[in-house]
């Protein structure tokens, strides 16, 4: 009799980074990622990358017909925020294959918790202001995934030649 079992996929970026221990349960803190290489040899980080595209220019069409300085520069300001959030959305939904965190946050009850390791929280972590070591993190992290996929196209190139 023959098993189907689930393979565990291994990612090509095994990413951590040591945050501020006030973030944490106390001593370290920190974030880890498991990710496949993005870039060029990851369709689907590409795919997403053209449909962001395609929405950046649909807004910065309709921004254009905004008449009034305030409303555009508003304006201007929301769609940055959106395509950024794009951004990693996309680093998420293509490369992301699980990630952890003991970062711990408070409800709405004042209870203290650690963070959920999801989508919107990933994204949440990305928007967080105040932490420039949290901010640091996440585009080290989108640099090593971008990274490791131009290191496989690379290796690619060079089997290819010989």
């Amino acid at each position: 009799m023959a098993l189907k079992l689930k393979s565990r996929e291994l990612p090509a970026v095994e990413f951590r980074a040591v945050l501020p221990e006030y973030l944490g349960p106390g001593g370290e803190c920190f974030i880890e990622v498991d990710a496949r290489a993005g870039g060029p040899i990851n369709p689907a980080y590409i795919e997403g990358g053209e449909n962001l595209a395609l929405r950046a220019r649909v807004m910065d069409r309709k921004s254009r017909k905004i008449e009034s300085d305030e409303e555009f520069v508003k304006a201007d300001s929301r769609n940055a925020e959106d395509i950024n959030r794009g951004r990693f959305g996309i680093l998420y939904d293509a490369c992301v294959i699980e990630w952890r965190s003991n970062i711990q946050t408070e409800d709405d009850k004042g209870e203290v918790t650690n963070i959920t390791c999801d989508r919107d929280t990933f994204l949440a972590l990305y928007e967080q202001r105040g932490v420039p070591e949290l901010a640091t993190a996440m585009i080290r992290l989108e640099r090593e995934i971008l990274d490791a996929g131009k290191a496989i196209a690379e290796d690619d190139e060079e089997t290819a030649k010989n």
